[in-house]
Formats: structure tokens, C-alpha cells, sequence
């Protein structure tokens, strides 16, 4: 829990009372994930495991086995502050093809923050320079968008996950940032970021190694040896920006597409909520 409160330390986030914890939501959110995170000792990316979202299991001396996809493990853990996760329940039905999931994918996450109504328990944070631990970002693959798509609809709605980092710039209009997710593709490691990154930000190796990274796993294939993701853990993603400072494009690990076409993104921070009387 100490890299949690690490990173909650520096949210600057006001603290009224709340209905929902203690403490300002986004702390809430980040410490429950990496809770989970840090007890990890086994985990596998599988879709819609469960009405919770993930289906977790006592691994033996306090771990943990953990199978989710990206959306199941955010929702689990988004619904340990109910009132926030119910209201993106409560918008899930409006997006084509969702009503009835067992929990909100990945579109629906997307889709609520880029259109939250009056009286909604998050904020809409809309650049990458203002993204903070403790939001949720999100982005849908074509087809998933809630737009007209000619093309042939992505296999996957997109991909969701908790922020655990500040971004931390990569050049002209890029940064990345740490996560919390779950994911059957490489991220970037502390270890395979840009030498620059490395040598301005040397705390980023302590916050990265406080997180098992069980998922990575090597194979051989073909006589030569590959790494495979699946599961739930720590890693960097590359962001771009559009014009305007918003999101606009990903790279999950090095030597992967920057990707941007028809794909649509957007971040929401939980707000905290009065405490009714």
C-alpha cells in the first residue's frame, strides 16, 4: 500500500464529506487496485468472468490468482465507490448493444465520460497534461464509437484502465503513463522505456517494481523467445495528443503501432459525492 499512498499523496484533490469513503474517490480507487495488484501471484486475461468482473482467488501466504479483462477489473474495483459505479451502470443500456453485459466494457466506460450529464460523479478531464492517478481513461476501437463506421467493427469495444502515474513526457505531444490494468498485450516496462525517460525519472523504476509483473511470461517459439501478456498488471502506455491537448493515439509497448484512426478516448475522475443526511 505504501506506493499507493505515495501517489494519492500528490492528487490535490479537495475532501468534503463523502458518501462513499473516507477520502477523496481517486485515492480510494488507486488503493484498491493496487492492493489487489500488489498481492498478485497469478492472473489471466479472460473476457466477462463474472458479475463482480473478476474472479479472484486466495493463491496461498496472503496472494493472490486474479483472472479479468480490462473492463471486469475496473469495474470491480470502481465498485467499491457505488454510487460511481452505479451511475455508469445507469448509463450502459444506452449504449448500442450493452444492455444486459455483466458490467460495463470498455465503449460504455468511454462513451459516458465524453457525455456526462449534469450531476455526475465524475469529471471529464480532456488533455493529457491533466490526467492525475486516480482517473479512469478509456478509448473505443472503431466501430464501438457510438458513430457511423463503414469498416468492419474491431473485434475488442477498446480498453479501459485505473491511471497510476502523472503523465510523464516522451518529446513534442507525448507522454506516457503508468497503469493499472488488464490486458493480453505488452506494455512498456520500466526497463524498456526510452533511455531519456529512464534518466529523468529514476523513481519510476521504485513505483513499477512495487507491482508483481506475473502476467509477462516468456515462451519459445520457433527456437526464439517471446514474451506474453495476460492478466492483470503494472505498465507504461505512449500517448499522443491532437491539436488541442487531448488524447489522441496509443502505443502499448515498443516497436507496436501508434494507433489513432476511429478510435476515440476519453478520461473520467471520480468526483467526490455529499453525504446525504
Amino acid at each position: 500500500m505504501l506506493a499507493a499512498l505515495c501517489v494519492a499523496a500528490g492528487l490535490g484533490l479537495a475532501r468534503p464529506a463523502l458518501a462513499d469513503d473516507a477520502t477523496a474517490p481517486a485515492a480510494t480507487l488507486i488503493g484498491n487496485a493496487a492492493a489487489l495488484a500488489q498481492k498478485l501471484a497469478k492472473t489471466q486475461y479472460v473476457h466477462e468472468t463474472s458479475m463482480l468482473g473478476a474472479v479472484i482467488r486466495p493463491y496461498g501466504e496472503g496472494r493472490l490468482d486474479i483472472d479479468a479483462d480490462c473492463s471486469g477489473w475496473v469495474s470491480h474495483n470502481l465498485e467499491r465507490l457505488p454510487l460511481h459505479y452505479e451511475a455508469v451502470r445507469a448509463y450502459q443500456p444506452q449504449v448500442a448493444g450493452e444492455a444486459g453485459r455483466p458490467y460495463p466494457r470498455a465503449t460504455v466506460y468511454r462513451q459516458y465520460f465524453a457525455n456526462l450529464p449534469a450531476g455526475a460523479p465524475f469529471q471529464e478531464v480532456k488533455t493529457l497534461a491533466a490526467v492525475q492517478p486516480g482517473d479512469i481513461l478509456s478509448w473505443c476501437l472503431p466501430g464501438h464509437c457510438g458513430e457511423p463506421y463503414s469498416g468492419k467493427p474491431a473485434d475488442d469495444t477498446g480498453h479501459v484502465m485505473v491511471v497510476m502515474s502523472k503523465p510523464i513526457p516522451n518529446g513534442p505531444g507525448g507522454a506516457f503513463l503508468m497503469v493499472l490494468d488488464a490486458s493480453s498485450v505488452t506494455h512498456y516496462g520500466f526497463a524498456t522505456l526510452p533511455p531519456a525517460v529512464q534518466a529523468a525519472h529514476p523513481e519510476l523504476q521504485t513505483l513499477y517494481a512495487n507491482y508483481p509483473t506475473v502476467r509477462e511470461q516468456s515462451e519459445l517459439v520457433d527456437g526464439k523467445t517471446r514474451t506474453v501478456t495476460s492478466g492483470v498488471g503494472p505498465g507504461f502506455i505512449l500517448f499522443g495528443t491532437n491539436p488541442d491537448g487531448s488524447v489522441g493515439s496509443f502505443q502499448f509497448g515498443p516497436g507496436d503501432s501508434v494507433n489513432s484512426e476511429n478510435i476515440r478516448f476519453a478520461v473520467g475522475r471520480p468526483l467526490p459525492t455529499p453525504l446525504v443526511r
